[in-house]
């Protein structure tokens, strides 16, 4: 390990310590939480808290919002409720903390109970910190725990649910979740269902800021940011809509980008969360300015999709796995023998093909920009032990032993914007079926069905860069032509259809 890596083991020891002196509890999955959680809290606080994530309606209704920060700093419930969240802190933390060492005067932007604001303190000394929170009984917890561990260079202040007054002036400032809360609003709309571009409208720009509240928090920040002062926003801005109209609000606002804005994903419970990313602006411009990205994030091995058993065999036949480019083979103690090829179907889509003599049916498919992760699987494949090769087979398409599959299943699936691009390169497609549709407001969603070679393809998309691609092979091509009814008969009974010209 080099020496960045000790400093960055180092300091996730230490923040995993300074999270349990809060009583905070790290978790892997949902059920062992909630087993503590029902074991720790009284019937009564459960249903408090239910009531008041009804009633907060995502960030939208800001008493609500609050009546809910506020509940949740109450002692018997803050360790408890706030464990959900034990490795977004670490997360952050681990990001943030690097960043703050040339700051004076650090304004902390919804603080909360104060849980990321202390740890920035207690770690720079030097620094002046000031938190800032609606919620009246987080900011009291705050002070407690500041006075508590002892930590001078803190203060922690209430601001009003509306009008964002704030005091001050910072050369630093932190936003963490708390510009951007609308978590209803899915940002700026395309130009259409074919494309992820938008197009130019200031008129809707601030519409969306407005509505969203995001045009008075951003514009209260900024009368308190010195002229060379830098912005550090880690917003729910992972939806390219969303982050399209965030980036705009600050590019209009005159703010640049300092580095490239940078991923931090986080378990939740088991499950990953992908909400960024970082980004650190100033309104002083590098020499050589950085370029707001307007594309989708790709996420290394989106396009994957697996399939077993009965399907797995199909669609075997139709991708014509028989004639592979590469193909290892070996023994297994208790799988027999087994065969892994490899190979590329009329270069669009990759695909891995596992059997054994047990009578596993295995295959991956996945576009050919992400062949090399099929590859390098092949390449290894043949040096694990038995037990290596055992959990690699699971880890791809589950337990062994369960080699059935329902028929109704897809032979290839895909909702990520990578969808588009393996939609517009199949080959030879017939269009049997299609329909677009507008909601009161002009967005569009459009549905489609027909045939790519040998293959049935079902596709869906709107305004909202959402997208589904699903293959099948000959048997399954009822199930989706089912399918495609049922998603047209919802389609008509929400939106107004778009007849083609005549």
């Amino acid at each position: 390990m080099d020496d960045e890596g000790k400093i960055r083991q180092s300091l996730n020891e230490t923040l995993i310590g300074y999270l349990d002196s809060w009583g905070l509890r790290e978790f892997h999955d949902e059920a062992s939480y909630y087993q503590w959680q029902q074991a720790s809290l009284s019937q009564q606080d459960i249903r408090d808290l239910q009531l008041l994530v009804e009633q907060r309606q995502g960030g939208e209704d800001a008493l609500a919002d609050i009546r809910f920060y506020d509940l949740l700093a109450q002692p018997s419930l803050l360790p408890i409720l706030y464990s959900q969240r034990f490795d977004y802190f670490l997360q952050l933390g681990l990001l943030l903390l690097p960043r703050l060492s040339s700051a004076e005067h650090v304004l902390d932007f919804g603080c909360g109970v104060g849980i990321l604001t202390l740890l920035y303190a207690q770690h720079n000394p030097t620094i002046q910190f000031t938190g800032i929170d609606r919620s009246v009984r987080s900011i009291e917890v705050a002070r407690c725990e500041a006075e508590k561990r002892k930590i001078s260079n803190v203060k922690f202040e209430v601001i009003p649910p509306s009008g964002f007054a704030i005091s001050g002036f910072y050369d630093c400032i932190l936003s963490t979740q708390a510009l951007f809360q609308s978590e209803q609003s899915a940002g700026l709309p395309s130009k259409n269902w074919r494309t992820f571009e938008r197009t130019t409208d200031p008129a809707l720009q601030e519409h969306l800021e407005v509505r969203t509240g995001l045009h008075m928090r951003l514009d209260a920040l900024l009368k308190v940011l010195s002229p060379r002062g830098r912005l550090l926003c880690f917003e729910k801005t992972w939806n390219l809509g969303r982050r399209i109209l965030f980036q705009r609000a600050l590019s209009t606002r005159g703010l640049f980008p300092l580095c490239e804005p940078v991923s931090c994903a986080y378990h939740e419970l088991g499950e990953m969360k992908s909400d960024g990313p970082v980004y650190e602006v100033s309104r002083v411009p590098l020499t050589d300015p950085l370029l707001w990205d307007e594309a989708p994030y790709p996420c290394d091995g989106e396009t994957l999709y697996r399939c077993v058993g009965t399907r797995a065999k199909h669609m075997a036949v139709a991708l014509g796995m028989s004639r592979s480019q590469s193909e290892v083979r070996g023994q297994h103690a208790t799988l027999g023998r087994w065969t892994f090829r490899l190979g590329v179907w009329e270069h669009v889509l990759a695909w891995g093909w596992c059997e054994t003599a047990s009578g596993f049916h295995g295959v991956v498919l996945g576009s050919v920009q992400e062949q090399h992760l099929l590859l390098q699987l092949v390449k290894n494949i043949s040096l694990l032990s038995d037990l290596e090769f055992e959990e690699c087979v699971q880890d791809c398409w589950g337990t062994v032993l369960d080699v059935r599959q329902n028929d109704s299943m897809p032979g290839y699936e895909n909702h990520f914007p990578s969808a588009q691009v393996i939609y517009q390169a199949l080959p030879s497609k017939m269009i049997q079926r299609e329909a677009t549709f507008a909601d009161d407001e002009g967005k569009e969603m459009h549905i489609e069905i027909g045939t790519t070679m040998i293959l049935t393809y079902f596709y869906w998309a709107n305004t909202f860069d959402q997208r589904q691609l699903v293959l099948m092979d000959e048997k399954g091509a009822p199930t989706l032509c089912q399918y495609y009814q049922e998603s047209l008969d919802e389609a008509h009974r929400s939106s107004q259809e778009i007849l083609p010209a005549p």
